[in-house]
C-alpha cells in the first residue's frame, strides 16, 4: 500500500514538475512608439523580480518568464506599460507600443540642476520640446527653431546679419533694464547665453550656441518661472532652456549607426519692402518738377521721383552716350542677394553592453546665406559615454567640440554707405537702374579699378566691399563634462560633476584699395585678432529618494537633495594687430607690408568672477496626488565683495534664494466623470536673482592692456588700467526677483482635449544701474540699486485630438501668451531710464516710472528726431482740428521752375521740449497654432506663428519713402493713385498733388496757385480749406521727400508690429520594417520641410519683413535696413543600421 502511495505521489510530483517546467518560456518581442519607430534601451523587467533586460537598437528583447508573470516596459518620455505572460508553447512573442507620456502616467521632466522629476509632482510650468522637430529644421541658431513652439517664450528672428544672426529671446518678459534678458541655456550642465547685438545693429557673428548640433539633443526642456530656476541662483532670473545630449543605453549589445542628411534650398521671392515700378530717377527740386531736364536728359539721382517709365529712349548714365529704353527694372534689388543653400550631414555610432555604453557623432554643416559671400560652415564632434565601474560607482563623460568658420557677415548699421543692402535697394538705386549690367561693368576688367564717372558711389562701394574684401571669423568651442556617481544605498546616491567651457575665436580682415590694381599705394588694410575665454562649473550632489515616513497615520514619501556648486570664469586673453597707414604694395596682405610701424594690442583679464552656492531640496508626496517641494539656495558672489582698502563696504555677497511649489492631482482625490481624464492645480512662490560683473563694487584694478608704452630697453610692457570712471557703491546688492505662479493642467476624453493654463506675476528689484554723478566725485558714473519691474501675464496651451483611430490621428493646438511689463518704481532721484538712445535722428526708447516697460519716444529738446506738433484748441475740446498735424510753408525749391513745400511742424520748433510717447515695444500677445496629421506611415505638421501689438521704429521706411522707391509713395502721384489736379510749369493740368490731413500753423502765409508771388494768410486753416482758397498745391513727391527725410518727425515711421505667418509645414514617410530589412536598414524616414512660407496677415507698412530687426535685444527693436522675404525648402533623410 505504501509502495502504491509512493508511486502515486511520484506521478503527481512529476506531473506538477512537468507543469512548472512548461510554464517557464522564452518571451521575445519588439518595442516601438506609436509611429512604429523602434525604441532602443527600453527597460523590460519581470515585475517584482530582479530579472530584466533592455531592448537593443532595433527595439527587440528576449528573456525568460513564467506563465502569469507581468512584464513591465518603461522608457523615459513614454508611459510605462505592463503585459501579462499568457499562452502556450515554450516561446512567446509579446510586442509593446509605448505612448508618449502624459502627466497622469508618470512623465519625467528635467528640472534645474539636471534633476529628473515626475511631471505630476511639479508645481510650476515647464515645456518639453520635440527634439525631432528641432533637428529637422536644420537652423544655425537653435533659438530660431523654438519659434512659436512654447507658450511664454517670445522670439524675434533677426536675419539682418546673415546666417550667423542672433535671435532675440525672452521668457515671460524682460526683467532687467540694462542687462541681457535672454534665458540661460544649460547644455549638459554648462551654461551658455545668447549674445546681445548693439542697438545700432552692426555685424553679428552670433553666439556659442551656433556651434551646437541639434542632432545631438536628447531632450529640451523650457523652465519658465522663478520657482523652476531658483536652484540656478544668481543665473536664473530670466528662465532656462535645459538641453541634454544623447548617449548610449545600458544593455544594448553591439554597434548601431545612424545617418541623417538635410539639403536645404531657399527662394528669395520679395524685396524687404514693396517697391514701385512706375517712376524712375528724378527729384522734385530738379527745376522741372521731377521730370526730364531741360535738355531732355535724365537726372543723375538715386531718388525715384522722376518721370513715368514708358519706354522712352534716353541715355541712362552710359559713358558711351548709348540710349536705352526708360523702363523699370523690378528685380534690380536681386543683384544684391542670392538664393541660400544649406547642407548638413550627421553620422553617429552608438553601442554598449551591460556595464557601459557610448555615442560618438560627427556633423558637418555648410550654409551659404542670402547675402553674397556670406558663408558659414561648422564641423562638430560629440562623444558621450557611460560606465558602471562596479556595483557602487559609475561614471559619465561627455565632450562636444566644434570648429566653425563664418565669412562676411553683413553690417546692418543705419548708414547706407556701408554694407546695408536693404537701404541700398530702396534709397540708392532708382527703379530704372539696371543693376545687373552695372554689376558686370563697374570695375575695369584689366586694372580692376572701380569706375568713378557715375553718381552711384554707395552702390560702387558696396559692390567693391562685397566682391573683394574679406571679413572672417573662426571659432573653437569645447564643452566637456565628467560625472562620477555612487549608489551608496538603495535610497542614497551621491554625484560629483565637473564642466569646462573653452571658447575662442580668431578674426581676419582684408580690405582692398579702390584704384587701379587695387591701389594706389598706402591704401587697403590687413588685420588679425582673437580672443580666448573659458569658464567652469563644479556640482556636488547628495540625493535621497523614495523614503517613507508616517505622519498621523498617513504614509508620506520624502526625497531630499543637498548640493554645492562652484562656477566662474577663467582668465581671458585677447589680441589685435593691424597694418597702419595702408599697404605699401596694394593687394599684398602681410604685416611686413604695412606702410607704418605696427603697434599690436594685447588684453588680459584675470579669473575675476566666482560664485559658490549651496542648495537644499525637500520633496514630500502624499498618495501620489499631493506634492510639496521646498528649495533653498545661498550664493556667495565674488563680484559683490569689497577689497580691504575700501572701508565701509557692506559686502552684500551672500544671497539666499528660497522657493516653494506644490501640485495637487485632484482627479486622484475625487471620483470624477469618465470624460475627465486628469486634473492638476499647481502653485509656486520663489525668489531668484541676477548678479553683476566683476569690479562692480570696487575700482577694479586688474584689467591690463599692452599699449604703446616701453621700458628702457624699448620692450612693450603691460600697463594696469583701473576702472576709475565708475564711483564705487559701498552698499551694492544683487538684483532680486520675486515671483508667484498659479496654474492648472486639465485633460478630458482620454486625453483628447488638454488645457494648460498659467498665471504669473514677477517683481524684479534692486536693478543695478549706472547713473551719472557729479563732477566733484572725480568719476562720470556710479552704480546704484534701483527699480521695481513687474511682469504679469498668462499662458494658455490647448491641444485637441478630434480624430484618433488605429491608422489616422489629427491633433490641433494653440499657444497664447500675454505679458504686461511695467516700471513700478525706479529711484527717488531717477524717474526715467534710457534703454536706447537716439541714432541717426531716429526714435528713442525709455522706461518711465509707472509706465510700460519700454516705450518709443521722440527726442528731448532735439533739433532732429522730434515729434509732430499737433493742433490743440484749449477753448474747444470738440474742435475737429484737434490732434491734426500742424504744417507751415517752407518755401519753394528748384531752378528754373519751383516746387512748393508744406512741412510738418515739430514740437522742438514750437519750443516744446518734452518727449512724446509714440508706442510701446512689448507685444500685446502672441498666438501660435499648430496641427499634425498621421496616417499609417505618413505624418504632416504645420505651424502658424503670430505676434500682435507693440511698435518699433523703422529707419528703413523713412529713407525709402523719402527716395520715392516704395509702392506707398505712388499715392497722390497720378490720377490713378488719387492725385489732385494742379497746373505744372508747362501749363498742363496734371494730377500729382497730394491731400494732407493737416492744419496750418498760426500766422502762416502760402503762395497762390494763380500767382505764386502773392501769398495769403492760411493760419488755422486745414490744408483742404487752404486749397479751396487757391493756394498752390504741393506735389506728392515733395511731401514724401521733405516730410520723411533725415531729420523729419520720428512718429511718421513708427510701425505696428502685428503679423501672422505660416511658419512651417513638414511632411514625412517612414518605411515599413520589411522594406528596411530588404535594403539592410533598421529604420528609414524621408521628409520635406518648408519654413517661412509667407505672411497671412500684416500691419507692417510697405510690406516690411518682420524679421528685419537690426539687433536681437527685445527692448530695442529698430530696423535700419532689412532682409528680403525668403522661403526655405529642405529634404531630410534619417537612416539607422
Amino acid at each position: 500500500m505504501k509502495r502504491k502511495l509512493l508511486v502515486a505521489l511520484m506521478l503527481v510530483m512529476g506531473v506538477f514538475m512537468q507543469s512548472v517546467i512548461a510554464q517557464v518560456r522564452t518571451v521575445s518581442g519588439q518595442v516601438t512608439d506609436e509611429s512604429g519607430m523602434p525604441l532602443p534601451g527600453v527597460s523590460v523587467v519581470v515585475k517584482n523580480t530582479s530579472k530584466g533586460v533592455s531592448t537593443d537598437f532595433d527595439g527587440k528583447y528576449s528573456l525568460q518568464a513564467n506563465q502569469g508573470d507581468v512584464l513591465e516596459f518603461s522608457y523615459i518620455g513614454f508611459a510605462t506599460q505592463t503585459k501579462k505572460v499568457m499562452g502556450g508553447g515554450n516561446s512567446l512573442i509579446i510586442n509593446a507600443v509605448l505612448k508618449e507620456e502624459t502627466e497622469q502616467l508618470g512623465e519625467v521632466v528635467v528640472t534645474a540642476l539636471g534633476v529628473n522629476k515626475q511631471a505630476r509632482s511639479v508645481g510650476y510650468a515647464t515645456t518639453k520640446v520635440d527634439v525631432a522637430e528641432i533637428g529637422r529644421l536644420n537652423v544655425v541658431n537653435p533659438v530660431n527653431a523654438l519659434q512659436g513652439k512654447v507658450a511664454g517664450v517670445a522670439i524675434n528672428n533677426t536675419g539682418a546679419s546673415g546666417v550667423t544672426s542672433s535671435a532675440g529671446i525672452t521668457i515671460r518678459g524682460a526683467k532687467s533694464l540694462d542687462k541681457n534678458n535672454s534665458p540661460i541655456f544649460v547644455v549638459d550642465g554648462m551654461i551658455i547665453q545668447e549674445n546681445l547685438v548693439g542697438a545700432l545693429g552692426g555685424t553679428d557673428w552670433g553666439s556659442q550656441l551656433k556651434n551646437l548640433n541639434p542632432a545631438d539633443y536628447e531632450s529640451i526642456t523650457v523652465l519658465k518661472g522663478a520657482a523652476a530656476t531658483a536652484l540656478y541662483g544668481s543665473r536664473g532670473a530670466n528662465g532656462a532652456i535645459v538641453i541634454v545630449s544623447k548617449g548610449g543605453k545600458y544593455g544594448k549589445q553591439g554597434l548601431g549607426v545612424e545617418f541623417s542628411q538635410s539639403i536645404e534650398m531657399s527662394n528669395i521671392y520679395a524685396p524687404p519692402m514693396k517697391l514701385q515700378n512706375l517712376y524712375g530717377a528724378g527729384s522734385p527740386f530738379n527745376g522741372y518738377e521731377g521730370g526730364f531736364l531741360g535738355d531732355g536728359s535724365l537726372e543723375n539721382t538715386p531718388s525715384s521721383f522722376g518721370p513715368k517709365m514708358e519706354g522712352q529712349l534716353i541715355n541712362q548714365y552710359m559713358p558711351s552716350g548709348e540710349q536705352t529704353p526708360f523702363v523699370a527694372h523690378p528685380d534690380n534689388w536681386r543683384v544684391l542677394y542670392r538664393n541660400p543653400f544649406n547642407q548638413t550631414y550627421n553620422v553617429a555610432i552608438n553601442g554598449g553592453g551591460e556595464n557601459s555604453s557610448f555615442r560618438l557623432s560627427y556633423s558637418y554643416m555648410d550654409n551659404n546665406g542670402s547675402f553674397k559671400r556670406n558663408n558659414f560652415n561648422r564641423n562638430t564632434v560629440s562623444f558621450k559615454g557611460l560606465m558602471k565601474l562596479n556595483n557602487i560607482f559609475s561614471m559619465e563623460a561627455g565632450v562636444n567640440y566644434a570648429f566653425s568658420e563664418a565669412k562676411n557677415a553683413p553690417n546692418q548699421y543705419g548708414g547706407y554707405w556701408d554694407q546695408n543692402q536693404a537701404l541700398l535697394t530702396t534709397l540708392r538705386i532708382p527703379r530704372n537702374f539696371d543693376m545687373k549690367t552695372y554689376e558686370a561693368t563697374y570695375r575695369d576688367p584689366i586694372t580692376q579699378a572701380v569706375e568713378t564717372d557715375t553718381p552711384w558711389s554707395s552702390i560702387r562701394n558696396y559692390l567693391h566691399i562685397r566682391d573683394l574684401n574679406l571679413n572672417q571669423r573662426n571659432e573653437n568651442s569645447l564643452l566637456a563634462n565628467l560625472t562620477l556617481r555612487a549608489n551608496i544605498a538603495s535610497w542614497l546616491t551621491a554625484s560629483v560633476k565637473g564642466n569646462y567651457n573653452y571658447y575662442s575665436y580668431s578674426t581676419m580682415s582684408k580690405s582692398y584699395g579702390t584704384g587701379a590694381f587695387y591701389g594706389p599705394t598706402k591704401t587697403g588694410e590687413y588685420s588679425r585678432g582673437g580672443k580666448i575665454d573659458g569658464s567652469y562649473n563644479f556640482l556636488g550632489m547628495l540625493q535621497s529618494n523614495n523614503n517613507k515616513i508616517n505622519i498621523a497615520g498617513e504614509e508620506i514619501t520624502l526625497d531630499a537633495i543637498v548640493a554645492a556648486e562652484l562656477y566662474g570664469n577663467l582668465e581671458s586673453h585677447s589680441w589685435s594687430k593691424s597694418t597702419k597707414g595702408g599697404l605699401v604694395v596694394p593687394g599684398l596682405f602681410a604685416f611686413s607690408n604695412s606702410a607704418e610701424t605696427i603697434i599690436p594690442s594685447f588684453g588680459y583679464t584675470p579669473a575675476n568672477n566666482k560664485v559658490f552656492g549651496v542648495s537644499g531640496i525637500l520633496n514630500l508626496g502624499w498618495r501620489d496626488q499631493l506634492f510639496l517641494e521646498v528649495t533653498g539656495r545661498n550664493d556667495w558672489l565674488s563680484s559683490l565683495t569689497y577689497p580691504n582698502y575700501m572701508i565701509g563696504g557692506k559686502n552684500n555677497y551672500s544671497v539666499f534664494y528660497p522657493s516653494v511649489n506644490s501640485s495637487w492631482v485632484f482627479t486622484e482625490t475625487f471620483q470624477m466623470p469618465d470624460w475627465f481624464s486628469f486634473g492638476k492645480v499647481r502653485a509656486s512662490w520663489a525668489e531668484v536673482g541676477m548678479g553683476t560683473g566683476a569690479y562692480a563694487s570696487s575700482k577694479g584694478y586688474g584689467i591690463f592692456k599692452q599699449e604703446s608704452q616701453f621700458d628702457a630697453n624699448r620692450n612693450s610692457v603691460l600697463v594696469a588700467r583701473p576702472n576709475l570712471g565708475t564711483a564705487w557703491n559701498n552698499d551694492l546688492k544683487p538684483e532680486i526677483q520675486r515671483s508667484i505662479e498659479l496654474g492648472t493642467d486639465l485633460r478630458f476624453f482620454n486625453d483628447r482635449l488638454n488645457i494648460d493654463f498659467a498665471y504669473y506675476k514677477t517683481n524684479t528689484r534692486n536693478q543695478i544701474l549706472s547713473v551719472g554723478t557729479s563732477i566733484e566725485s572725480g568719476a562720470s558714473t556710479q552704480l546704484i540699486n534701483a527699480g521695481n519691474i513687474q511682469n504679469q501675464g498668462i499662458e494658455l496651451q490647448i491641444e485637441g485630438t478630434p480624430i484618433r483611430t488605429n491608422n489616422f490621428r489629427w491633433t490641433i493646438g494653440t499657444n497664447i501668451t500675454k505679458n504686461k511689463g511695467k516700471i513700478v518704481e525706479l529711484h527717488p532721484n531717477v524717474k526715467e531710464w534710457q534703454i536706447m538712445g537716439q541714432t541717426d535722428a531716429g526714435a528713442e526708447i525709455w522706461a518711465y516710472e509707472g509706465g510700460d516697460y519700454g516705450v518709443l519716444t521722440s527726442a528731448y529738446n532735439a533739433q532732429f528726431g522730434s515729434a509732430i506738433y499737433r493742433f490743440n484748441n484749449p477753448d474747444d475740446t470738440n474742435d475737429p482740428r484737434n490732434g491734426k498735424p500742424v504744417i507751415y510753408y517752407a518755401g519753394a525749391g528748384g531752378t528754373p521752375n519751383r516746387a512748393y513745400a508744406y512741412i510738418y511742424r515739430t514740437n522742438t520748433q514750437k519750443n516744446i521740449k518734452d518727449r512724446v510717447v509714440l508706442g510701446k515695444v512689448e507685444a500685446d500677445f502672441y498666438l501660435n497654432i499648430n496641427t499634425s496629421f498621421s496616417y499609417k506611415n505618413f505624418d504632416l505638421y504645420a505651424l502658424i506663428d503670430g505676434r500682435f501689438g507693440g511698435q518699433f521704429y523703422s529707419n528703413a521706411n523713412r529713407y525709402a519713402t523719402s527716395s520715392g522707391a516704395l509702392e506707398s509713395t505712388l499715392q497722390g502721384r497720378d490720377a490713378e493713385h488719387g492725385g489732385l489736379p494742379r497746373v505744372n510749369y508747362k501749363g498742363e493740368t496734371v494730377y500729382d498733388a497730394i491731400m494732407l490731413d493737416a492744419v496750418f500753423d498760426q500766422d502762416v502765409k502760402a503762395p497762390l496757385a494763380s500767382d505764386p508771388s502773392q501769398r495769403i494768410d492760411v493760419g488755422g486753416l486745414t490744408y483742404k480749406e487752404a486749397l479751396d482758397r487757391g493756394i498752390a498745391p504741393m506735389m506728392a513727391s515733395t511731401h514724401y521727400y521733405y516730410n520723411y527725410r533725415w531729420g523729419a518727425p520720428v512718429d511718421l515711421n513708427i510701425q505696428e508690429n502685428t503679423w501672422l505667418m505660416l511658419r512651417e509645414i513638414s511632411v514625412g514617410y517612414r518605411f515599413d520594417d520589411e522594406v528596411c530589412k530588404k535594403i539592410g536598414m533598421n529604420y528609414l524616414r524621408v521628409g520635406l520641410t518648408a519654413r517661412n512660407l509667407g505672411l497671412l496677415m500684416s500691419k507692417l507698412q510697405d510690406g516690411l519683413n518682420p524679421e528685419s530687426l537690426a539687433n536681437n535685444n527685445p527692448l530695442q527693436p529698430v530696423v535700419y535696413g532689412g532682409v528680403p522675404y525668403s522661403r526655405t525648402f529642405s529634404f531630410n533623410l534619417t537612416a539607422r543600421f
